[in-house]
């Protein structure tokens, strides 16, 4: 089954739930991800191609969650008595999928699962207990879906009914800079760049950008305008997994702001540090915050070394900008390209730089280009304690090889290689078995792709060369 051309990429998840659908036998597939990630969008697409059945749940009780999936399978298969009787128990709806399969793969979607799951209890010892006996001898493929993170990572843990039954799970992850570029073909690379610095990775996101607009019109429209979906999806992105929501979104804000050390964001947050924890356990599994560490205190740095970064732009690029004109009453005021030409785009290029960062590290981590001298088995950054000097993009072969490049939104300088080269140095004196190194500058211009290197031997690679994969 030809994967449909209006998904952009995710052609590994596609493949995968292939050739589970293939397979001889039944199959537990989890798949989990963000909200907007593209889940439900796929897999309704991937069980209608396979004539198969796709429930996406609410917030229901289990009696109406029961008669709500009765009546899918009454429209799937055309039975007019399911359209007048429900289900009372959930033994007879895998009962029914057996029987309807009748020893022929058969693809069943259980979209966000965990609804399913707080309103039916028993569901997952249910559920274990069909897939040991009725199920086992069947070549159903089913396939829990959920966006709550936490509880989809639960259900495989090992005091949990399903353990040890899963087949498959896959996990979808935002788009990297060049895979959310497919939303946008014909703008400048800067432009694309700056896209993805405002609305992050997430196919659900991108997909409400019109590419025949200029940046400008699609940032006021999405972003600045109070009527728009992302004007503020970031202050409820948690609401529904979560109850008391209060000290993440706090969480959020702070490191968004610039405080990436625990003491300082535990300081604005304005609790304690051990009240924290599991606010911080659950934005890191839910992959909303992730923990960096110079690469040089790998493999296990020490946790005064940690610094706590957003994953998504879109979560600092809304409280750097977003959120202040939001509390001030500002976009009901004003007209939204008028607040960007005044609020939002005096400041941008200043904005950009840990964005351009950011995108250079996963470049050399793609390895495609041709000039990248080898394919690392590990990229990341480097700082000082004091974080006073630092190194952007630091990069490490199988075979000590190294890597080293300095990344500047504007032009790159031989000020800055110099300046490279002496951090160079110390970084060198930290790792082990350093056998090469090569410099790199990466400049946010967009210009012709320049071929081999300059007499200082540095690569150079500008923002057109980032896109040219």
């Amino acid at each position: 089954m030809t994967k449909p051309i209006e998904i952009l990429d995710r052609d590994p998840e596609w493949h995968r739930l292939e050739q589970a659908a293939d397979s001889a036998g039944p199959e537990l597939c989890f798949v989990l991800g963000r909200r907007r990630a593209g889940k439900s969008y796929l897999l309704a697409r991937f069980a209608a191609g396979r004539a198969g059945v796709y429930y996406q749940a609410t917030r229901k009780t289990e009696r109406e969650q029961l008669a709500s999936l009765t009546r899918v399978l009454g429209e799937r298969f055309d039975e007019a008595a399911l359209r007048q009787v429900s289900f009372e128990q959930w033994e007879q709806v895998f009962a029914y999928l057996v029987d309807k399969a009748a020893g022929k793969p058969l693809v069943v979607v259980l979209d966000e699962f965990p609804y399913l799951a707080d309103a039916a209890p028993a569901l997952t010892s249910i559920l274990q207990a069909e897939w040991d006996q009725r199920l086992a001898g069947s070549r159903i493929k089913l396939i829990l879906s959920g966006s709550h993170i936490s509880a989809m990572r639960k259900l495989s843990a090992g005091d949990q009914p399903l353990h040890g039954r899963r087949t498959l799970q896959l996990e979808f992850l935002p788009f990297d800079y060049l895979d959310a570029a497919r939303f946008t073909p014909d703008y400048a690379s800067r432009d694309r760049l700056r896209l993805y610095g405002m609305l992050g990775g997430l196919p659900g996101q991108l997909a409400l950008v019109d590419p025949q607009l200029p940046l400008v019109r699609n940032a006021a429209r999405l972003l600045l305008d109070p009527t728009a979906r992302l004007y503020d999806e970031a202050v409820h992105m948690l609401d529904a997994y979560l109850g008391d929501a209060a000290v993440h979104y706090s969480i959020v804000e702070a490191i968004a702001l610039g405080e990436t050390r625990w003491s300082k964001i535990s300081n604005r947050v304005g609790r304690a540090s051990s009240s924290l924890l599991n606010p911080l356990n659950s934005l890191l599994e839910m992959g909303l915050v992730r923990q960096e560490a110079p690469i040089t205190a790998y493999p296990n740095p020490p946790r005064n070394r940690l610094r706590y970064v957003l994953a998504d732009p879109y979560l600092v690029f809304w409280h750097r900008f977003i959120g202040g004109i939001r509390a001030r009453g500002l976009a009901g005021l004003r007209e939204p390209e008028e607040l960007w030409a005044e609020l939002v785009r005096p400041q941008l290029d200043r904005y950009m730089g840990a964005v351009f960062e950011d995108a250079c590290r996963r470049f050399i981590a793609r390895a495609r280009h041709p000039r990248i001298p080898f394919r690392p088995v590990q990229v990341g950054s480097w700082w000082t304690n004091d974080g006073q000097e630092e190194v952007d993009v630091v990069a490490l072969g199988p075979n000590g090889e190294t890597l080293l490049g300095e990344a500047k939104w504007g032009a790159a300088s031989r000020a800055d290689l110099a300046l490279l080269m002496r951090r160079g140095e110390v970084i060198v004196q930290q790792l082990r078995g350093v056998r090469s190194v090569r410099y790199a500058l990466f400049s946010g211009i967009s210009a012709p792709a320049r071929a081999g290197t300059e007499d200082d031997g540095a690569l150079r690679f500008t923002l057109d060369d980032l896109y040219a994969e």
